[in-house]
């Protein structure tokens, strides 16, 4: 199936995976300038499963924090608005894409455990360089998703891609370009459009292997990309046998970043990776 075709059958398919409402209520609420912590807290409440694993991840740590987290008010206090809102985003997404039966040679914690990675490693540049580090977190998270909807609605093109990785040794990427000449970046978008996702973290996902093509948020773009690259150089990715694509010096010059830098964090990155399950657990 070449690329059109993939994309006009995605736009037939009735049922495409939805985020829970708790979370559009909850960035309806963020934008509202007067509301409050106990009004937050009182919409997550109304989802049970959202709101214990809120309260899992905000105990764990990842976030780090003194003392027992025992209501989803405190949480949100704690957090903060935004904080709040990118961690709930996260537990959804995770929710509504994991599940669903698994092609050949894709495997779902491997994955999973990729994008988190990404998303700890994406925190940890972004606090280094000043960016929104939970923010950071949550685009590195979602960087992927296209490739859960080449596994659950086109297998059979999941499976020619994976195929052709491992017979060229040839990353991901480039095997899907091969396949039928699009990519996960492309279909990633596409149902991130559709969840009415914020548009840096759309732009996240479209471009990050192409950061030099940001317009929206560069500076995002070019952390997931780094992160990205750097969980896979560092073991942390979902296909072993993948050539693995060397940054962009784009991503470097944007963020006033050198690789001589980053190597000297190597240390610190690779405990953030090593979290990666720990915060698997916790999140699914």
């Amino acid at each position: 199936m070449n690329w059109e075709n993939l994309i006009v059958n995605l736009e037939c398919v009735d049922t495409l995976p939805t985020l829970p409402t708790v979370f559009t209520k909850v960035s309806e609420l963020i934008a509202k300038p007067n509301v409050t912590a106990k009004q937050l807290a009182e919409v997550i409440q109304t989802d049970q499963a959202i709101s214990m694993k809120l309260l899992k991840i905000v105990n764990s740590p990842f976030f780090g924090f003194s003392r027992k987290i025992m209501t989803v008010q405190d949480a949100v206090v704690l957090l903060g608005f935004n904080a709040t809102r990118n961690t709930v985003m996260s537990i959804s997404i995770f929710r509504a894409l994991n599940h669903g039966s698994t092609a050949s040679g894709f495997n779902m914690k491997d994955f999973w455990q990729h994008s988190i990675a990404t998303g700890m490693v994406a925190r940890y540049l972004a606090r280094k360089l000043h960016v929104d580090a939970e923010k950071a977190f949550s685009a590195g998270i979602v960087h992927d998703i296209g490739k859960i909807i080449l596994q659950q609605y086109f297998q059979d093109e999941l499976e020619k891609v994976l195929k052709v990785v491992h017979e060229k040794h040839i990353s991901f990427y480039d095997a899907e370009i091969e396949v039928y000449r699009g990519t996960h970046c492309d279909l990633g978008s596409y149902l991130a459009d559709k969840w009415n996702l914020p548009i840096p973290l759309i732009e996240v996902i479209d471009l990050h292997h192409t950061p030099g093509e940001a317009t929206e948020d560069p500076r995002l773009v070019s952390i997931v990309h780094i992160s990205n690259n750097l969980c896979k150089s560092l073991g942390m990715d979902f296909i072993e046998s993948a050539k693995k694509q060397e940054i962009d010096p784009y991503a470097f010059a944007r963020l006033d970043l050198t690789a001589n830098e980053v190597e000297s964090w190597l240390d610190e990155i690779q405990n953030e990776i090593n979290q990666a399950e720990d915060m698997f657990q916790n999140i699914q």
